[in-house]
């Protein structure tokens, strides 16, 4: 965080004669020199340096409604934007963070009108020596747990820059000090780290009067010239920048100091390449700092200069402290600056240490759990079944129709009832027929008397008349028997009645036709499914199965597939078609009528497939349905 601790305010150049070649003003921007200048709060940190910092903050976390940056007592030193929405919301979490003394993250916290908006808060005191100097609040949109510790690290990271700075003590580090905070605002001020580096390096040279500053910087396994002092562009194939990449390697891989000629403070190490810089530069003192961020070393600074300004240990003590501090601000720039391919990794380097660390242990072993279950489900193979509803009927029935126009007379079942062979039903009133028997039987009785007369006369002419006409009352007779018989409804075979009630229709007329009771007989069952659309791919003839009836839970029922209907049946918001199936052996309770659930063995199938086919058959037909 660009923050700086309380320092006493003193750009006048060192005090002590050994650095007596330091510049004493400053060749920066005055508006630059007049923040430097500000008075820090006591215990507090500078309200411009703050408004900056909290700015570029802004600028790099996505979707930042509202961020507020607070001193230790509460006060406000930087908000944006300006009394945001939210801004209440940010002081709470600040002063739950102060009584706490530690980080922490609400999500889906709700805010503006009537509490309709959802936003994630983020608080953590700024911290230099294990002593807190700020607070720092941030409002913004919601966003995974990874993004959310990813903002809080980028939070964080700014109190490494005041931890820095708050080591600026007395002697060489005071003069340091105020330098420091101009460098740090005007570094700010920069959208990329190049621009930055390059302000760095003017700022250093013309404050230490150098020939040349060089910044070089982390590519892969090598050191790259980023910028030199007062030079806009430059050859990086030249010999000058080969060599200063040479030496900037040379701190980097010894991750120290290297001084040529050497002197005391920075320690024996092998400069070669800085001896040959001075050889072939032309320089006479020329001296290498490592630049370290928060975690590693990620560059270098080279310092050159003339025979008659030499570097001595307060000078190097200076450039240290001014460089432990604005190093980290180009650490994170470089970091806002990353490639896709690199947030990407890095986003999956974060996830993979979530999922192999210790948090969220039970999430952890729930998503093992759920993984190991989906890796057996790939290679282990199962009994893929189709179920559907079924239906018991009798696998024949024999409809019993009126025989003549009548009226019921009378019944004794109705469907459900068992019957035996030759069972009456029901009749129907046969009183007209009774009349009509009567009627031919007196006409039988007058054409005997009459065949008896022609018969005394010996009259064959006549005789032949009467026997015709005999056959015909005869024939009127037999049919008239028969019809009476039929009056009264049979059993066909020994069953059961599907359907048919007349006990609350006596005297009901009937005509010639009209089904009055379907018969079954118990010994023939057949399961009739209604089988989804979805789920006919694989269902023929001959598959086997077993149906579950409602009224005999335990018992399940084998069966064959005998027919498939190959017509569909519209239903009540879906297609079905109809399966029927034999049941070969079936216990006595079993009725027509009795519905089920039915499952059909369709086979072996991995059980990754079993349990995900539907869902993906039916993404499939999305996706075909909007022309992907």
């Amino acid at each position: 965080m660009n923050v700086v601790a309380e320092l006493p305010v003193n750009d006048d150049g060192p005090k002590n004669n050994s650095i007596g070649h330091i510049a004493d003003t400053d060749t920066g921007s005055s508006n630059d020199a007049e923040h430097a200048t500000h008075t820090l709060n006591p215990g507090g940190l500078n309200s411009e340096l703050a408004n900056r910092w909290l700015l570029w903050q802004c600028r790099m976390i996505a979707d930042v409604i509202t961020g507020c940056v607070f001193d230790i007592n509460g006060n406000v030193l930087a908000t944006r934007p300006a009394r945001g929405e939210g801004f209440s919301i940010l002081s709470d979490a600040a002063m739950e963070a102060r009584q706490a003394d530690h980080s922490f993250i609400k999500t889906e916290v709700t805010f503006g009108p009537s509490n309709g908006r959802l936003g994630d808060t983020i608080a953590t005191p700024i911290k230099a020596n294990n002593k807190t100097l700020a607070y720092v609040a941030v409002l913004m949109a919601p966003r995974p747990q990874s993004r959310q510790n990813v903002v809080l690290q980028l939070l964080q990271w700014g109190g490494y820059w005041l931890e820095s700075l708050s080591q600026l003590s007395d002697g060489v580090h005071q003069e340091a000090g105020s330098f420091t905070q101009s460098l740090l605002v005007a570094v700010l001020k920069h959208s990329n780290s190049r621009k930055a580096c390059m302000e760095i390096a003017n700022r250093l040279a013309d404050r230490l009067s150098c020939d040349r500053v060089s910044i070089g910087l982390r590519q892969g396994l090598v050191v790259r010239a980023e910028c030199i002092s007062h030079l806009a562009s430059f050859d990086p194939r030249t010999q000058l920048v080969r060599r200063l990449e040479a030496a900037m390697e040379e701190s980097f891989d010894q991750k120290t100091v290297i001084s040529a000629p050497q002197i005391k403070s920075t320690g024996a190490c092998i400069d070669k390449a800085h001896r040959e810089l001075l050889t072939h530069n032309g320089s006479s003192v020329v001296s290498t700092f490592p630049l370290t961020g928060q975690q590693q070393i990620f560059g270098s600074i080279v310092f050159e200069r003339s025979t008659n300004n030499p570097f001595d240990s307060d000078t190097i003590r200076w450039c240290e402290a001014v460089l432990s501090s604005v190093a980290p601000v180009i650490e994170l720039k470089r970091f806002e600056e990353r490639s896709l391919r690199s947030k990407a990794a890095d986003s999956l380097r974060s996830s993979l240490t979530d999922l192999v660390g210790p948090e969220y242990l039970k999430l952890k072993m729930a998503a093992v759990f759920v993984a190991a279950i989906l890796f057996l489900g790939s290679i282990v193979n199962g009994t893929y079944e189709v179920s559907a509803p079924a239906q018991v009927e009798g696998s024949i029935s024999r409809v019993i129709a009126a025989p003549i126009a009548g009226f019921v007379k009378s019944s004794s079942v109705r469907a459900g009832d068992l019957v035996k062979e030759g069972e009456i039903l029901a009749t129907l009133d046969d009183r007209s027929l009774q009349l009509e028997l009567k009627k031919w039987q007196g006409e039988e009785n007058k054409l005997k008397k009459a065949y008896q007369e022609a018969l005394a006369k010996k009259a064959r002419t006549e005789l032949s008349i009467l026997r015709a006409k005999a056959d015909q009352i005869d024939a009127e007779l037999a049919l008239t028997y028969q019809r009476i018989e039929r009056t009264q409804l049979r059993a066909p075979y020994n069953g059961y009645v599907a359907s048919g009630d007349l006990s609350q229709s006596l005297g009901a007329p009937v005509e010639i036709g009209d089904v009055l009771f379907e018969v079954a007989p118990l010994e023939n069952y057949r399961v009739v499914l209604e089988v989804d659309e979805r789920d006919m791919a694989g269902v023929e003839k001959n598959n086997t199965g077993e149906v579950v009836i409602a009224a005999l839970p335990s018992t399940p029922i084998p069966f064959t597939i005998d027919q498939v209907i190959p017509v569909a049946v519209s239903g009540e918001g879906n297609s079905y078609f109809r399966v029927e199936a034999t049941i070969p052996d079936h216990t006595q309770e079993l009725r027509p009528g009795m519905e089920g659930i039915a499952r059909i063995d369709m086979g072996h199938r991995k059980l990754l497939w079993i349990w995900t086919h539907n869902l993906v058959d039916r993404i499939r037909l999305w996706l075909w349905s909007v022309g992907w």
